[in-house]
């Protein structure tokens, strides 16, 4: 009965290890004593108590899984692998909307990137649909993320 208590404490200890120090090691290791533990407990006390024991022992994994992806970053010795500063506004991206509408001049082939000057500041930019040839005047029609989409302006 020890041997079996003690290969699923150390299948569920070293499965929970694997969590924080990658490498597959001790999570191979810790299944493979739960697997122990398991067939342990069927050859010992026969097939009423082996199947039990492995479902007690996958809700019991499944209970310790739970709770330590509940506490996990409360911990002392884990507080150091949790990102806990937020993720900031990105300044640019109101510089980026405000150039919805505005003019400018393709200064390389946007096919469909390549640079345009908007405002007299020289920009990366991404063309609608065709092909825009170098030297055509754009306007910007709507922004994404860091990219800038524009399209030829028709001349009359």
């Amino acid at each position: 009965m020890t041997t079996i208590l003690l290969l699923s404490a150390i299948g569920i200890v070293a499965v929970l290890a694997e969590l924080v120090l990658p490498g597959g090691i001790l999570g191979v290791v810790g299944f493979l004593c739960l697997i122990g533990a398991v067939v342990a407990t069927f050859t010992t006390y026969g097939a009423t108590w082996g199947l039990v024991a492995l479902f007690g022992l996958i809700i019991l994994c499944l209970l310790t899984l739970n709770l330590w992806m509940k506490f996990f970053h409360r911990l002392p010795f884990t507080r150091s692998l949790v990102l806990n500063e937020e993720v900031g506004q990105d300044d640019e991206l109101e510089e980026r909307q405000s150039l919805i509408g505005q003019n400018g001049v393709a200064l390389t082939d946007l096919h469909p990137s390549g640079r345009a000057e908007i405002n007299s500041t020289r920009i990366d930019v991404i063309s609608e649909g065709q092909q825009i040839e170098k030297g055509r005047k754009i306007v910007v029609v709507s922004t994404s993320g860091p990219s800038i989409f524009v399209r030829e302006i028709e001349e009359k």
